[in-house]
């Protein structure tokens, strides 16, 4: 079978197959004869006490609190009642004479139930006597089953899914065939003490006497699987078939047990569970002392070791020892079976938190969906028992918004819960990464780094090691290697949570998150400070280049007007080189409307009106060249024509022509004779930047006034 199904549709499969155990067991438990009477022993301890009267029962007509005397045919003698007939668990007894005793007299009263209309004598509370003739009803409802049944129900069946569950994903595994004995285990002895325990009154002596012996033969099934598994996982502490000797000692012991060899229940039954218990808790100290420095292994056995501890201990506390020394037990046996369900279900949040049995977290998830698919089952057969006529169509889809609205909610909250980390929040996470890129210094840097993974996994120490590419699982999980970032070294994150549990894949993941974080954080630190190296070296050469020379000329210039404009034209160029307007990507029109302001001041400065005109289908930016060269010509045009010209109005008009933009800067001031004037530097500089773009200058006399005509290219010349 394992190789032929998935193991989900396994898991289904065995799943179905406990569900209809499960029913056949309701089933048997209501077709009883039934009195509609709620039964406890007196407080004198002899006495038969009825605490409750079921309204829809044969007797509702009585009125609780009453003693139950005794009950006989109508036509018959009177059986006297006692205490001991309402025994939960026959093997409190102290021999195997009184049990069969005891299994006698539940034959003779389940007769009598049988056997048609009963006279029951009952007494009420004033000690008044009174007869009362009852026909049982043949079968008893489901809602009348007390809550010990479905206790002792729930978990066999929990314990049998975990076990399934685990097995079906590793069917070839030792380790995982053993804990899926010691389930069914579980589930043989809580359903056969399911339907005796919580008897109204009297359960055939036969059946009676087989469900006991199914239940101690459970019992000790459950201990012989779970001792072998322990002598056999996480390492063998014995080999070959003595792993199998416990279900071969205690197997032997429970046939005794059934064929009376024992003086009683105390040495038959109690003394052999209690050694099974003793042996679970010496098992795995043993393991864990033999694990020495396996820090893996001895992780496991510390989550073993406690699982087994509170559930096989308080078992043993409450119910076994007790009975040995011939006390009343602590607890009713029926809510004990619990403890054992707390075994299992410890060692399946191992599976989940430190990975037991080598299945991974996302073998809980499997489990979770069957579990919801069993409780919508389960909700859907209440409803249905609960529910009848018209109504009945609608109870699947009140079991299906249950599940959607009680259970999926509750597996995702259990489920974050035992995925053993918080909702961890990556917004803080990005503010610490950003704290290790910027630290002062590489020693702080670490520290901040160590830090944050001491937060995010609390490992047990984190040590330097050898560089691997990405994130990584060693060890079996027992470590978490790191790869190194920038000059934060390479580590070994060792035992997570201090050793509590195992890294996870979910870790790794986690982990290269982080790394991802710092890595960029530190990229962008350095990307940072080389734009701020970069810029200080543009400014330092532009301050060499420009503004030193300029200053350099306006100092040793004999011309006051030249020194002025000298001086005027490298304070622009500083604005310049400190916005950096050449390199910053501008449109045009934002070129324009910068020269425009820079322009205006200075010509507003010395009483001229400026008229501007740039067309609208120019391109929207210029190569950095042209940038540079539109802006020296504007200047020393517009510059000349105030040294010069004197006028009243400059216009600057920027217009394309083509392929090529025209740049035209007009005056109406005294204007000069281009044939009698020696170009200076300005005029030459300018005829050498429009050269440099591949375009011409012109410069014609007016009267009045100057017009300066520039045509270059729109493109980057080559």
């Amino acid at each position: 079978m394992p190789s032929r199904l998935t193991p989900v549709a396994l898991m289904l499969l065995l799943a179905v197959a406990g569900l209809a155990l499960t029913v056949l067991v309701t089933m048997a438990a209501t077709q009883r004869p039934w009195l509609g009477l709620s039964l406890l022993p007196g407080e004198n301890g002899e006495t038969v006490e009825i605490v409750e009267i079921a309204k829809n029962g044969p007797v509702s007509r009585l009125l609780a609190p009453l003693t139950l005397q005794s009950m006989g045919a109508a036509n018959g003698p009177d059986t006297a009642l006692s205490a001991q007939d309402l025994l939960e668990e026959p093997d409190t007894l102290e021999t195997y004479g009184d049990m069969a005793g005891f299994f006698t007299r539940q034959t003779a009263l389940d007769a009598l139930l049988r056997s048609g209309p009963l006279t029951l004598t009952v007494k009420d509370a004033a000690g008044v006597e009174h007869r009362e003739t009852v026909t049982p009803l043949p079968a008893r409802p489901m809602m009348d089953l007390p809550s010990a049944f479905w206790v002792q129900i729930f978990v066999g069946l929990a314990a049998y899914l975990i076990g399934i569950w685990v097995w079906a994903l590793r069917p070839r595994d030792p380790a995982t065939i053993l804990f899926a004995l010691a389930s069914f285990g579980i589930l043989g002895f809580t359903f056969p003490a399911a339907l005796y325990s919580t008897r109204e009154l009297a359960l055939d002596g036969t059946l009676f006497a087989r469900l006991s012996m199914a239940n101690h033969g459970g019992a000790l099934f459950f201990g012989a699987a779970m001792l072998s598994l322990l002598l056999s996982y996480p390492r063998p502490l014995v080999s070959g078939w003595l792993r199998l000797l416990p279900f071969a000692v205690f197997g032997l012991w429970w046939l005794g047990d059934t064929l009376r060899w024992f003086e009683g229940p105390p040495m038959g039954s109690h003394m052999p569970t209690l050694i099974e218990m003793i042996g679970m808790l010496i098992a795995p100290v043993v393991q864990y002392w033999r694990a020495g420095n396996d820090a893996g292994a001895r992780t496991v056995l510390r989550w073993f070791g406690a699982t087994i501890a509170i559930g096989a201990g308080s078992f043993v506390l409450t119910v076994i020892a007790p009975n040995l020394i011939g006390a009343e037990a602590l607890l009713p046996q029926s809510y004990a079976f619990t403890f054992f369900l707390l075994i299992h279900a410890g060692l399946a949040l191992g599976v989940s938190r430190y990975r037991l049995f080598s299945l991974d977290r996302w073998a809980f998830n499997l489990l979770y969906y069957l579990l919801g698919a069993v409780l919508l089952v389960v909700i859907d057969v209440l409803l249905i028992s609960l529910v009848t006529g018209e109504h009945g169509p609608i109870t699947f889809g009140v079991a299906l918004l249950a599940t959607i609205f009680l259970y999926l909610p509750l597996r995702d909250s259990v489920g974050r819960w035992l995925a053993g980390r918080r909702a961890d929040d990556r917004e803080k996470w990005f503010h610490a990464a950003v704290d290790v890129a910027l630290a002062p210094g590489v020693s702080e840097q670490r520290q901040r780094w160590n830090t944050l993974l001491e937060q995010v996994f609390a490992p047990r120490s984190i040590a330097p090691a050898e560089d691997v590419p990405a994130p990584r699982l060693l060890d079996e999980g027992m470590t978490l290697a790191m790869p190194a970032i920038g000059m934060l070294p390479a580590l070994h994150l060792a035992h997570a949570r201090k050793g509590r549990r195992l890294f996870t894949p979910q870790d790794r993941k986690i982990a290269g998150e982080l790394h991802l974080m710092v890595a960029n954080a530190i990229q962008g630190r350095e990307a940072y400070e080389r734009g701020v190296a970069e810029e200080r070296r543009r400014i330092t050469g532009d301050m060499h280049d420009n503004i030193g020379v300029q200053l350099m000329s306006a100092l040793h210039s004999p011309d006051v007007s030249r020194k002025d404009t000298l001086i005027r034209e490298t304070l622009s160029d500083l604005r310049d080189i400190i916005n950096d307007t050449a390199n910053r990507g501008l449109t045009l029109e934002e070129l324009m409307a910068d020269l425009r302001v820079e322009l205006s001041e200075w010509l507003e400065a010395a009483g001229i009106a400026l008229r501007w005109d740039v067309a609208a289908d120019l391109p929207d930016a210029f190569s950095a060249r042209a940038v540079l060269s539109l802006r020296s010509i504007l200047r020393e045009g517009v510059g000349n024509a105030v040294r010069h010209g004197k006028p009243k109005t400059v216009h600057v008009r920027l217009t394309r022509q083509g392929r090529e933009a025209l740049l035209e800067i007009e005056d109406d001031g005294a204007g000069f004779d281009p044939a009698t004037i020696k170009p200076g530097n300005g005029l030459s500089n300018l005829k050498g930047r429009i050269e440099s773009l591949h375009g011409t200058m012109a410069i014609v006399a007016r009267a009045p006034g100057t017009a300066i005509t520039a045509r270059f290219p729109l493109g980057e010349p080559s």
